[in-house]
């Protein structure tokens, strides 16, 4: 099954979210006025995140660090940089020191989750996601990766049960739909599979990876 793991694209699963909040801003700006050098700083590991400069975020957020080694904002971002370098256990180790300090921000549970679901420990996985979805209970694309862990740890029904409920709540994108159907064919469920990928292009006729199966699976 393909992982997206995008979710830095979509402004309310990402490090944006951070900026709106008004206790971290003040926060923030508190530390930020102790320390100008961090204020450019962090500027600039903003913008190089956003380019997608991963290399140079973690550049810039270890010289933050080594100036403001507790700065909040800078661990959430170096945690998920971390991420993009494959490094799944030490960003673990960040992101769980930003969940120590602050818990009520859904995607920071997710991304931990992130972590554990790339090192395949997914049971830890599956409760840091169900942290997240207690956070934020519409979030489709957490049920998404609740739904695999589970379809690995081999509880099928649970992982249908949750694609499901990612099904029902997912309007925009194809993902769920498609991931329903790669379980069947993961189940040897051919006609199943086949079924569902076509109910997924009746709901999105643009879907080519649901066009290109149902040729695949209708030979």
């Amino acid at each position: 099954m393909d992982k997206s793991k995008q979710i830095q694209k979509i402004d309310r699963l990402s490090l944006k979210k951070l900026s709106e909040d008004s206790k971290l801003v003040k926060r923030g700006l508190r530390d930020l006025s102790i320390w100008p050098k961090v204020e450019e700083l962090f500027a600039k590991l903003k913008a190089a995140y956003e380019n997608g400069q991963i290399d140079e975020c973690v550049k810039i957020a270890e010289e933050i660090l080594q100036t403001d080694s507790n700065h909040f904002f800078t661990l959430c971002y170096y945690g998920r940089c971390l991420y993009q370098k494959d490094e799944y256990e030490k960003s673990a180790e960040y992101l769980t020191r930003c969940l120590n300090e602050e818990e009520n921000y859904f995607f920071l549970w997710k991304f931990r989750g992130d972590c554990y679901y790339k090192m395949k420990d997914y049971k830890r996985a599956i409760i840091d996601y169900k942290k997240s979805l207690d956070l934020d209970p519409t979030n489709g694309a957490t049920l998404d990766d609740m739904a695999q862990c589970a379809f690995f740890l081999g509880d099928f029904k649970t992982a249908h049960d949750y694609i499901d409920e990612a099904i029902k709540i997912e309007n925009e994108s194809d993902v769920p739909m498609i991931r329903k159907a790669q379980f069947f064919e993961f189940q040897q469920g051919k006609i199943e599979a086949l079924n569902q990928y076509k109910r997924t292009l009746e709901k999105f006729r643009n879907s080519e990876y649901a066009t290109k199966k149902i040729v695949e699976l209708s030979k």
